[in-house]
């Protein structure tokens, strides 16, 4: 099998795809917008320490001071009950500050720190509305398999791990590994993998702390040392695995950051990575604008004139198979067989290019034969084996039904490109104006390469006018310094929300 990875970077938004046999599977998308501090690590300096509240006011160099709370330092002898976590520690905490309480084992916070202290932090929550980030001294650095601790001495395994003898070997694999310092957490989608995949994880985690620690060594107070990384930087720490042949990335920048991260840390991935010049969008050259463009539909067609309905609910997604206007066959069973087997292939294409989770109910065309209905469910099983997302699937049902469910890693394609529309008032959905506005941007920027133009005038919505005139201002700027050509808008109330007209001039 061929797989590929298309990485398409812009200032406002990444897209990650994941191509195997010319066919986009997966795809990853990370708005600039929208990264926010969490997994960040700082050297901090300690303003005040507050006795009574049991917490502490760091500056990390923002406008307002990190909140640490004094069960988040970290103490000599500590051990962590990493056992019940499949997270990094920065990802755990998620209360509010006014529900911490002191507990009777924490020492008081004035024997722990004190005020111009400095302190190597981490952001385990977002700033939210006039309080500043969360913080804590358990630093976490997360991989693909495993969470590295290098402060902690323990070996943990993810509670959502929990066959016994899974369980009892992912812990001697990480017993084996006894890195010199730290520990380390086995995480859930380390299930069947092996020992050499989980030591080169660690070794990626060691080599980054590594470089950590260097960083904080000559960093002034109150400035960051490590910043969570980027779409196109995870790519290669949790999308390339050894079946990943290439990784084609059109921005020169961005290939050289993946360049030398992986020189630093990947050594095994560089020469996997190949810069693409083109002048015609990558995601249009291997078809996955199109594929996107699909998965945000409800109806998918079958080549066979079947189709299948998706919908995606609160409570689950419900997946219903169609004959249409396939009548190819002799008889009605043979009619229903070979429409389920084929829709099965699109079924599990479009879980993972949309990434639906959670419980899925699939509603096969009825099939009296019992021996079409055993080959059905094993053709099921056989093309989840391509899908690295954890499912299990009960029995068919006598009904046709099939319950199943596949485990949720990230929201949704939907979620993310789409918005409840105004319209209907959320009985359907609709681009939202960031995700129109991105898309306009892409399709300023293709017709000025195709094109020659001394400057581009775009007519859409007095709403999208409004949006790019206001908050997407920053973006139309740095597009215009991209292409070194003016961009001018105008507003049309004939135009659809969606609707947009880019004009060479």
């Amino acid at each position: 099998m061929s797989i590929e990875l298309l990485v398409n970077v812009s200032p406002f938004e990444t897209r990650v795809a994941r191509v195997e046999n010319g066919q986009a599977e997966e795809v990853y998308i990370e708005r600039e917008r929208e990264r926010g501090l969490k997994g960040n690590i700082y050297k901090g300096r300690v303003q005040r320490v507050l006795p009574g509240i049991q917490a502490a006011f760091i500056d990390i160099g923002m406008e307002k001071a990190g909140f640490l709370y004094a069960g988040d330092i970290v103490t000599a002898g500590e051990e962590l009950d990493v056992d019940q976590e499949d997270e990094a520690p920065s990802e755990r905490n998620n209360k509010k500050e006014e529900e911490f309480h002191p507990r009777r084992n924490i020492p008081p916070i004035n024997t722990l720190i004190r005020e111009g202290q400095e302190l190597i932090v981490q952001v385990s929550r977002d700033p939210i509305a006039s309080k500043g980030p969360r913080l804590t001294t358990h630093i976490g650095l997360a991989g693909r398999y495993l969470v590295y601790l290098p402060d902690l001495d323990h070996v943990g395994i993810a509670r959502r791990l929990e066959d016994p003898q899974e369980r009892e070997r992912l812990l001697a694999i990480g017993e084996a590994l006894n890195p010199e310092k730290g520990s380390v957490i086995i995480r859930t989608v380390a299930e069947g993998r092996q020992e050499h995949e989980l030591r080169q994880d660690l070794d990626f985690l060691l080599r980054l702390w590594n470089d950590i620690e260097q960083r904080s060594k000559h960093a002034a107070p109150a400035t960051m040392i490590h910043k969570e990384l980027n779409l196109f930087l995870r790519v290669m720490r949790d999308y390339v695995d050894d079946d990943v042949e290439k990784i084609h990335i059109d921005s020169r920048e961005a290939y050289d950051s993946m360049k030398r991260f992986a020189q630093n840390f990947m050594p095994e991935v560089a020469d996997r990575l190949y810069y693409y010049p083109g002048n015609r969008p990558i995601f249009d050259v291997y078809g996955v604008e199109d594929a996107i463009h699909r998965a945000l539909q409800k109806r998918v067609p079958l080549k066979s004139g079947g189709y299948i309905i998706i919908d995606q609910t609160e409570a689950l997604i419900a997946i219903d198979v169609n004959s249409g206007a396939f009548v190819g066959s002799r008889n009605l069973e043979e009619t229903g067989l070979k429409t389920n087997l084929e829709a099965v292939y699109e079924i599990v294409h479009q879980l993972r290019l949309r990434n639906l989770g959670g419980i899925i109910v699939i509603d096969f065309i009825d099939m009296q034969d019992e021996e079409n209905r055993q080959r059905l469910m094993e053709m099921l099983e056989e093309a989840l084996k391509r899908d690295k997302a954890k499912t299990h699937i009960v029995q068919l049902s006598s009904l046709g039904l099939v319950e199943m469910t596949r485990k949720r890693t990230r929201d949704s394609l939907g979620r993310v490109l789409m918005q409840e529309c105004p319209c209907c008032q959320g009985t359907g959905f609709a681009k939202s104006p960031t995700t129109i506005c991105y898309q306009l941007f892409r399709d300023v920027v293709a017709e000025a390469r195709a094109y020659p133009c001394e400057k581009l005038m775009v007519i859409a919505h007095p709403d999208i006018i409004d949006r790019l005139l206001g908050e997407e201002s920053d973006n139309v700027t740095r597009v215009e310094h991209f292409l070194s050509k003016e961009i001018t808008l105008k507003s049309d109330a004939a135009f659809q929300t969606g609707q947009y007209e880019v004009v060479l001039l």
